[in-house]
């Protein structure tokens, strides 16, 4: 924050009503108090000047709690996009540029169409991610640069080929750029909308660092005339950690003291160990482009690892777009699905949520079906069942986003019974032994888990498609009981009534038990249903491990959720 800003003039003003509470001016002990009253005081100023310092909010956490929600990704300019945008959940969206289009000479930069796309979001109120991608680079870097005349990514759109991004002339071009959008951004009008700024290496294409083996030795490059020979190098692994480095460095050093910087989650362990220290401080943040219903391949896992180690437990923030639309749906390629599209949508957030993500892209395509019922050349009306499901999936996962480290501001708590040791999505390009999942396995949760040894077994697809339950679930036999444990200050934090919701399929009457009361779960037949329950909150204090239990009757129970909301039921 600058010297002068909201946060310093709020300093001041808690001073001064400090001083004014104690009375000090009031009985006129600033004007006749000896040397040692002075000194006193000057002592009780410095402590409450401290203490406001230490108390300060961190950039992450205030744009946590100010911006937490749903974000359109790719929607600027198509139908219906500015509706998506009006709608409750919505926070903002996302500004997209390429290097190539805004550094249109050597130094010389134009970020014109940030600054317009900037100003519409501050008209409405938005919040939104800048991106300068790497997919076109500026044309004269091929005069400066060796390059290859192939576009040996799919990522890579330069028609002249790519360039050799670790070559030092690459670098400082690209690290310079930086710099002079960051001197731009500081003096824009309308920072106050930025969420914050996705890190970009932009080395093959975006975010892409692999090549074809036979380009990793300089004999393959082109090198334009003018290049000294000598700065050529062939390609060794310690030149990307150094090239990422820098990066990050630049980013850190020129952002983040001012807007969140999101760094990509699959970076290395080493450059996520030399930065650890700026992520558990909240001076960098995690974002990935690979949020599905469950990992793809076990490698995957640990991308989402890092949003559960530093994002859900508060360190720092997480911002998530998609892998894919809920039809797999991504860069001309279409992904197998083995659940329906209302199912996939919803677990994926579920994933999201159990993961600490606190800002959530999502694509038009998912939205435009969730307002208009409308996906490629099908169409059906909005109250549809599937479009339905898309909508009260944002409206429920709306209220928990970002609240996963507040645990006395939750609307609830909650368990998704879930069993997935393998990665179920067909996938060529993953070995089965790469699609054993080991950390991401079990359900997902909120606030609350299922504890003890209680004779389930996963199950799923499970239930009609248009219902947005059913890719996962646990049954339990007849008489087998789920019991669940829920976050003690999310129960501290309860106060008069609490309702408790259980969403199952269980073709007999099955129940719920919480203290010494008893209650009854009817039959379901095919269709999820859910049961809901005012309790006192009292009546959910822990017992022997637990604070409630939901048991099988006569017949199995599949169980899809247990959520306890604070308050009555809406």
């Amino acid at each position: 924050m600058r010297a002068g800003g909201p946060r310093s003039q709020g300093k001041s003003s808690q001073v001064a009503a400090e001083v004014a509470r104690l009375g000090l001016i009031s009985r006129g002990l600033l004007r006749r108090a000896p040397l040692t009253v002075h000194a006193l005081l000057a002592t009780l100023l410095f402590a409450v000047i401290s203490s406001t310092a230490a108390a300060a909010e961190r950039t992450v956490d205030r744009l946590q709690r100010e911006a937490r929600g749903f974000y359109l990704l790719w929607g600027e300019g198509r139908p219906g996009a500015d509706e998506i945008m009006r709608l409750p959940f919505i926070r903002g969206g996302q500004i997209v540029v390429q290097w190539g289009d805004v550094e249109t000479g050597p130094g010389k930069y134009d970020f014109s169409a940030v600054d317009s796309a900037l100003a519409r979001f501050a008209a409405s109120g938005r919040w939104t991610t800048i991106q300068i991608n790497g997919n076109i680079k500026p044309a004269w870097l091929f005069t400066q640069v060796p390059y290859v005349r192939e576009q040996f990514d799919e990522q890579v759109r330069n028609r002249e080929g790519t360039l050799m991004f670790w070559h030092p002339r690459f670098r400082e071009a690209h690290l310079a750029m930086l710099a002079a959008f960051a001197r731009h951004l500081r003096s824009s009008p309308h920072q106050s909308r930025l969420l914050g700024l996705r890190l970009n290496f932009n080395p093959v294409g975006t975010e892409h660092f692999n090549f074809p083996e036979q380009y990793r030795t300089p004999d393959k490059w082109t090198v334009p005339p003018g290049v000294d020979r000598a700065t050529v190098a062939a390609f060794t692994p310690e030149l990307q950690k150094t090239y990422e480095g820098e990066v990050v460095t630049t980013y850190e050093r020129l952002f983040s003291d001012w807007t969140t910087v999101f760094v990509r989650n699959n970076i290395g362990d080493e450059l996520r160990a030399r930065y650890a220290a700026h992520f558990k401080n909240g001076r960098l943040a995690f974002f990935h482009t690979s949020s599905e219903a469950e990992p793809r391949a076990a490698g995957i896992e640990r991308q989402y690892g890092a949003f559960h180690d530093f994002c859900r437990s508060g360190l720092t923030v997480g911002y998530a777009e998609p892998w894919a639309s809920a039809w797999g749906e991504h860069g001309g390629i279409l992904d197998s699905r083995w659940c329906s599209p209302p199912q996939w949508n919803y677990w994926t957030l579920l994933f999201n949520l159990h993961c600490g993500v606190s800002f959530i892209g999502e694509y038009y395509t998912n939205l435009y079906f969730a307002t208009t019922g409308r996906h490629g050349r099908t169409a059906v009306p909005p109250d549809s069942a599937e479009p339905r499901e898309f909508m009260a999936a944002y409206a429920w996962g709306a209220e928990y986003i970002g609240l996963h480290n507040r645990p006395a501001e939750s609307p609830g708590a909650w368990v998704a019974f879930r069993d997935n040791k393998a990665a179920k999505a067909v996938n060529p390009k993953v070995p089965a032994p790469r699609r054993q999942l080991n950390r991401f396995a079990g359900d997902y949760n909120w606030l609350a888990e299922r504890v003890g040894d209680d004779r389930s077994e996963g199950v799923g697809p499970i239930g009609p498609d248009e219902q947005r339950y059913g890719a996962f679930a646990r049954r339990y036999p007849a008489g087998a009981s789920a019991r669940v444990r829920l976050d003690p200050k999310f129960v501290a934090s309860l106060a008069g009534d609490a309702t408790v919701r259980i969403i199952a399929l269980n073709g007999a009457p099955a129940e719920a038990r919480i203290g010494a009361r008893a209650f009854q779960l009817p039959a379901s037949d095919a269709r999820w249903r859910t049961t809901e329950f005012r309790v006192p909150a009292a009546s959910l204090r822990e017992n022997a491990g637990f604070n409630l239990e939901v048991r099988a009757g006569a017949q199995p129970l599949t169980l899809h959720m247990v959520e306890v909301r604070r308050g009555p039921a809406p």
